[in-house]
């Protein structure tokens, strides 16, 4: 005692003494007093003096503990928090027992220091007696007026979706933390309900008062409010305790604020909303002066606030924790959007749908029972003295009903700890329900907006995922999204961001998306999933994902607006045996730059596009006529004729000369070059690309290989005798000016350089194969289509023989030939001869039209959606010149004509094939006639073609009849 009254001196240390020796004699009292007759009171561990079982507590997770304990002490036990006892009930049985069929016995609600700070025993959240009755069933009954959970609330939810997915939009699949977008939404419900008009997202009185009372929530259950709940003497001390009453004093006042421009135009007939209701039976209480009335302003302010964060943390936090869900278990996500869209398609999802979906309504079950938000339920206390299960327990004794052991008890959930949605399916697929299954808790407090919250989640859950794909952040696997969670009185998801992906159908394992498409033609299935997709999507060809770019607007953002990000080009294992990495066609980084660069410069010099070109194209025209005139009419394969013709401008442009048709090495290069481009594009190259390993087993590889060898042999002679007479002062074609360039760099040593052997050899082949092939083709559909529609061929024909007569015709010749002109480019359209376009890859991070696409991922510019796209074409499907003239038959430019790409990737010859097409095709028109073979009709020429890498006319012969 003397030690005592030392330290009684100083009055600091004398104040947390005395508060100490208080609480020993308390604890000595109610550990000593014991009645006459012997109770049996539940096991538990043997507490410590002063601190109960405290040390014995992890706090920041104090369930967990709780449900350790019970494997100990069984399925009743109590703790001492402290000096103060608590009971806790354990697994579904015992709980059930509690609150149900003890409903009066477990039903009033402990109100601790932490909880009565908020709400001072008013409202309906902490309140008990006659009070809480009256608000509660006050409170029922009007939400149900107001629609609460029926078609009243139905119409705000889906209302409120359309918000929440325009704020989902704005970031335009950026990763972001989904607290405050979900929130904001999930609490325009309650607050539509409550005051009977939502917020703008933008409001700050809403947002403020929505982040306050989420921050309250959070802090409510932290460890230091713990404390403050056993000794509430620590409260000046404590900053969340600061915390809590500052949020709560600035969202009374804006509450108030509220009430009151509500009370100012009240009308007793037209109730608005809860508040409404309220005030209307406040002032008939005031006009009858019937006393003891629990409608005044006290019990208003906290049933709101009640109602308002009730209805906003739970189902929020829920939501965000079914979208954490999805982005972890993406193959869960998968299989829900693809109930979603085979039972609802685009339309908006309805409650009515929840039976449709057996699988999604099992997921959100699932959500809710693993996200296991309200662990600890809200603290009971009994209110008289219960023997309950042979234990005996005494009125205003804490019972924690705990709900995490009834949602994860072991007796009755095949998986409780894992996110098993089977857990709600019977062996059919239909959706079951389960006993265990008590989320809202049970009895006389189970949650009163549960219907709402129910509705809410279905709802705001389907729509979001029909029309999002959520996945972890750049860089984040779904190992690293964390199910621990955060605690506070509710459990939130730990902190996380997510972003949006492509949407696109569901992927089998190994195969993706392979069994979807028809790899004959699969530009036309790409086609058709847009339709259920929308203009970006993706796919899976095997195991690699590929985005889809669709239609003209999609398209063209993409390559010319975000051309440095799509820029780059995918280098398929078909493409890497073709090239590996050199040349122009199929090269990326600063070796693609530099040989693109000076391929266009010094094609330019050598006059591609311009009067030396034509001079060029002028003269292969008299060769090719040649060869049509040993025909003599008769029918012929147009294809090695025309193909010759064509490869012969950009050989003397590259070489510097032309071949005769009659030459093998340049016959049997261009059939070669053609052949691997037809192969290169088939169903079994594509397996190829997908699975490599398949290599050894598939022919197409061995031709593809075969041929590239062989050519490249010939244009190593072809390149080695230019060498042998290379003048710098005389540049007979672009072999000689980067061989010029090759031994300028060698003599200055300058390293790194791009102008070496092999980037020659891959550059060159790169320019003989765009050159013949894209050209030629395109020039052998625009015959084949004037034989199938004489018609037209008709109308060109008299168009160039009254402007032009029998001259040769010349580029100057296009602006006095609109209807030519416009055939030529509806051929161009029509023929769509690179459909799927080359493959593109994402040079970095990019977001896109609202979607996140990672760097690397092959993308599909797919050209055959813009050339055919129903929003820019009249006829998409038809040949229909009439696409390029106006109406007084002018030729007429169009935007969404983009046969030769568009951005960084456009056709480097573009000026060259343009002018091509324009020379033979009016040359040979002006010449010929062109009819279908004796026997057989317009109809029989097919229109589908052979696909390829480029898209061939089918197999066919015409007959080229000498006009007089």
């Amino acid at each position: 005692m003397a030690v005592v009254e030392t330290l009684l001196q100083f009055p600091s240390t004398g104040t947390i003494l005395g508060a100490l020796l208080l609480l020993l004699v308390l604890y000595l009292l109610s550990s000593g007093s014991k009645s006459q007759k012997e109770r049996k009171e539940p096991p538990g561990p043997k507490p410590l003096l002063l601190f109960g079982n405290l040390l014995t507590l992890d706090l920041t997770r104090p369930f967990d503990t709780f449900f350790e304990l019970s494997k100990t002490y069984g399925n009743i036990y109590q703790v001492f928090l402290g000096p103060r006892k608590a009971v806790v009930l354990v697994g579904y049985k015992t709980v059930k027992e509690a609150l149900v069929n003890h409903a009066e016995e477990f039903g009033d609600r402990d109100i601790g220091p932490g909880f009565r700070i908020m709400n001072d025993e008013h409202g309906i959240i902490f309140s008990n007696g006659e009070n809480w009755k009256e608000m509660r069933r006050f409170a029922l009954s009007n939400l149900r007026d107001f629609g609460m959970g029926k078609r009243g609330s139905e119409e705000k939810i889906i209302e409120e979706i359309q918000y929440l997915k325009g704020e989902f939009d704005k970031f335009e699949g950026k990763a972001f933390d989904t607290t405050q977008p979900v929130n904001y939404a999930v609490s325009n419900i309650i607050s539509s309900i409550v005051y009977g008009s939502r917020f703008e997202y933008t409001d700050p009185r809403f947002t403020e008062m929505v982040d306050r009372a989420n921050e309250n929530v959070r802090v409510g259950g932290s460890i230091s409010m713990w404390v403050y709940n056993i000794f509430p003497w620590l409260g000046p001390f404590l900053k969340n305790k600061r915390i809590i009453v500052k949020n709560m004093v600035q969202n009374r006042q804006q509450m108030m604020k509220l009430i009151s421009a509500l009370q100012e135009t009240l009308n007793p007939h037209d109730r608005r909303g809860f508040v409404d209701s309220f005030l209307i039976r406040k002032q008939n209480d005031e006009k009858s002066s019937k006393k003891d009335s629990y409608f005044h302003n006290e019990n208003l302010l906290n049933s709101v606030a009640n109602l308002f964060v009730a209805g906003t943390d739970t189902t929020g936090t829920t939501l965000r924790w079914g979208l954490m869900l999805m982005a972890k278990y993406p193959h869960i996500q998968v299989r829900v959007q693809e109930e979603i869209d085979r039972v609802i398609g685009g339309r908006q999802p309805v409650v009515e749908d929840r039976k449709k979906l057996p699988y999604t309504d099992a997921v959100i079950h699932e959500t809710q029972r693993l996200a296991n938000i309200v662990p600890l339920s809200l603290p009971h206390i009994t209110s008289c003295d219960i023997t309950f299960n042979g234990y005996f327990i005494k009125k205003g004794t804490t019972v924690v009903p705990l709900l995490t052991s009834v949602l994860k008890d072991p007796s009755e959930w095949e998986k409780p700890n894992s996110f098993y949605p089977e857990h709600f399916l019977d062996k059919k697929g239909q959706f079951v329900k389960r006993d265990a299954f008590i989320p809202f808790s049970a009895g006389r407090r189970v949650c009163v907006g549960e219907s709402l919250a129910r509705m809410e989640l279905f709802l705001f859950f389907t729509s979001l995922l029909q029309s999002y794909r959520f996945t972890t952040a750049p860089g984040v696997s779904g190992d690293e999204l964390d199910l621990k969670g955060v605690v506070g009185l509710t459990l939130n998801p730990s902190p996380h961001k997510l972003w949006k992906d492509p949407p696109g159908p569901k992927p089998l394992l190994l195969l993706g998306n392979l069994l979807t498409l028809d790899l004959t033609r699969p530009f036309d299935s790409l086609c058709e999933l847009s339709k259920t997709y929308g203009n970006v999507f993706q796919v899976f060809l095997g195991p690699k994902k590929v985005v889809v770019l669709v239609g003209h607007k999609t398209v063209k953002e993409a390559l010319v607006n975000y051309a440095d990000e799509f820029g780059e080009r995918d280098i398929t294992p078909g493409f890497r045996i073709l090239n590996d990495g050199h040349g122009i066609l199929f090269s990326n980084g600063e070796s693609w730059r530099e040989m693109r660069r000076f391929a266009l410069s010094n094609l330019r010099d050598l006059g591609m596009g311009k009067r030396g070109s034509e001079e060029k194209i002028i003269e292969e025209i008299q060769y090719l006529k040649g060869e049509l005139d040993h025909f003599e009419g008769k029918a012929f394969d147009t294809t090695q004729p025309v193909n010759y013709a064509v490869s012969n401008i950009i050989s003397s442009i590259v070489y510097g000369s032309r071949f005769e048709y009659t030459d093998p090495r340049f016959t049997q290069m261009v059939d070669r070059a053609n052949e691997n481009v037809r192969v290169a594009g088939s169903a079994s190259m594509m397996l190829y690309n997908i699975f490599p390993w398949l290599g050894p087993f598939l022919y197409s590889k061995r031709i593809i290989i075969r041929n590239m060898l062989k050519n490249r042999a010939e244009i190593v002679k072809l390149i080695t005798g230019l060498q042998e007479t290379l003048n710098p002062h005389d540049r007979r074609g672009f072999v000689d000016s980067f061989l010029i360039r090759k031994q300028s760099d060698e003599q200055l040593g300058k390293k790194d350089s791009y102008f070496y052997h092999e980037n020659l050899l891959i550059t060159v082949g790169n320019l003989f194969v765009a050159g013949t092939d894209t050209t030629g083709t395109t020039l052998r559909w625009g015959l084949m289509l004037m034989a199938k529609y004489p018609h037209i061929q008709d109308r060109v024909q008299e168009e160039i023989d009254r402007v032009i007569g029998g001259r040769q015709p010349v580029v100057d010749d296009r602006k006095k030939l609109p209807y030519t002109d416009a055939v030529i480019h509806e051929t161009q359209r029509m023929a769509n001869i690179v459909p799927m376009n080359l493959p593109h890859e994402t040079s970095c991070d990019v977001t896109f039209n609202g979607y996140f696409i990672k760097k690397g991922t092959t993308v599909i510019p797919l050209l055959t959606s813009v050339l055919k796209d129903p929003s820019e074409w009249e006829k998409p499907n038809s040949f229909y010149p009439e696409h390029f003239l106006d109406e007084k038959g002018q030729f007429v430019k169009r935007d969404a004509f983009m046969p030769f790409s568009a951005g960084r990737r456009v056709c480097l010859g573009e000026s060259l094939a343009r002018m091509e097409l324009f020379l033979f095709f009016t040359s040979l028109l002006q010449s010929y006639h062109f009819t279908t073979p004796p026997g057989v009709s317009e109809d029989e020429l097919d229109l589908k073609g052979v696909v390829g890498v480029t898209l061939n006319p089918s197999p066919h012969k015409l007959c080229a009849i000498r006009r007089s």
